[in-house]
């Protein structure tokens, strides 16, 4: 029992489906914001010119105050100049951020809508406090804290090989300044993009790693599940038994309808019954064998229904027709001097 309920076995189909559509899905929250440093980097590298033209226009435009009176009227104008210009010119790497956040994490999971449910056992503090002091918060702290060390380490590194540029920008123009500091910004992004994406990379593997952990289960809960996908086999038996019960009694039923029934004489009995425009041949209401086959004589002769005895008859049309089968064309002639014999004797008694 104990290595029952040990989780040691891959999620199922159905496990995988219903945490998706409960919005617990394996979702690495590094890739998106990889990608975005990525694609945001080839973009400033080289499309970025009338991103640079806007800004240094910003920056010309604000410094060309300095030095002089600014009323409230001249503030505002400047506040709103300076707002619409910085949005003019970011708005692109905005709209480039929203789209790749959004396609990246399609792309993980796929598009999913799971409505909004408000439970209490999430604002639990206890439940807060599990979480923070788990397995995978604390690898995600720790993957976090080497991240920013990493990020530092090469920041002070730029700094310190880009320390004469700094200081050269003293003596230059604004815009020179401008060119020196977005060389630097460049410089700074590619250093550490690698960073980024190697740890994007781990997080995604570590992510589904986790993800397909936290849904193990054990080998009773697939039992559980097949059970109730497929239903309990005791009872889909039970159901069989139910309905052979009452397809069979169906059929004993309609056996006092035959026109004819052939046996063998003992083991086989085969019920035939013919009605004239409805069907084009002889069809097979009833058959069995031993028990049933008696049943079905019983039947045939409290209901004066004729019975024949011709053992390989019975037995063919018994092992290769099914109840509601018409009669095949290799039976055409016997089963019509059958008929016929049991039309004489009719007229006989009539």
């Amino acid at each position: 029992m104990a290595d029952e309920e040990e989780k040691t076995e891959d999620p199922t189909s159905k496990k995988l489906e219903d945490a998706r559509n409960d919005g617990n899905v394996g979702k690495s929250a590094e890739v998106p914001g990889a990608a975005i440093l990525f694609f945001t980097s080839i973009y400033l590298l080289f499309f970025s010119t009338p991103l640079f033209k806007d800004l240094k226009e910003m920056m010309l435009y604000i410094f060309s105050f300095i030095g002089k009176d600014i009323d409230p009227s001249i503030y505002f104008s400047l506040s709103y100049t300076v707002i619409f210009m910085l949005l003019k010119a970011l708005f692109p790497i905005f709209a480039l951020v929203l789209i790749l956040a959004f396609a990246f994490n399609v792309m993980q999971f796929g598009f999913i809508f799971v409505p909004l449910k408000f439970e209490l056992s999430k604002i639990n503090p206890i439940s807060g406090l599990k979480n923070i002091f788990s397995l995978k918060k604390g690898l995600e702290a720790l993957k976090l804290i080497l991240k920013l060390l990493l990020i530092f380490a090469v920041m002070v590194v730029i700094i310190s090989i880009s320390a004469n540029d700094f200081i050269s920008m003293m003596d230059m123009s604004i815009g020179a300044s401008l060119d020196i500091i977005a060389k630097l910004i460049g410089y700074f992004l590619a250093a550490i993009l690698l960073i980024i994406i190697i740890f994007a990379i781990i997080d995604f593997y570590f992510t589904k790693y986790y993800y397909i952990k936290s849904l193990k289960m054990s080998k009773q809960e697939i039992k559980d599940e097949f059970k109730n996908i497929e239903g309990n086999p005791e009872i889909k038996g039970r159901i069989r038994q139910i309905q052979m019960k009452m397809a069979r009694q169906r059929m004993l039923n309609d056996v006092s309808k035959a026109d004819v029934v052939i046996t063998n004489p003992t083991h086989y009995a085969v019920a035939l019954q013919y009605e004239q425009g409805k069907s084009n041949a002889p069809k097979i209401i009833g058959k069995g064998i031993d028990y049933m086959a008696l049943r079905i004589k019983t039947i045939a002769k409290e209901n004066d229904i004729t019975i024949v005895e011709d053992p390989s008859l019975a037995r063919a049309l018994h092992d290769q027709l099914e109840v509601g089968d018409e009669i095949p064309e290799e039976f055409y002639k016997v089963i019509a001097d059958i008929f016929s014999y049991v039309y004489k004797l009719k007229n006989k008694h009539l």
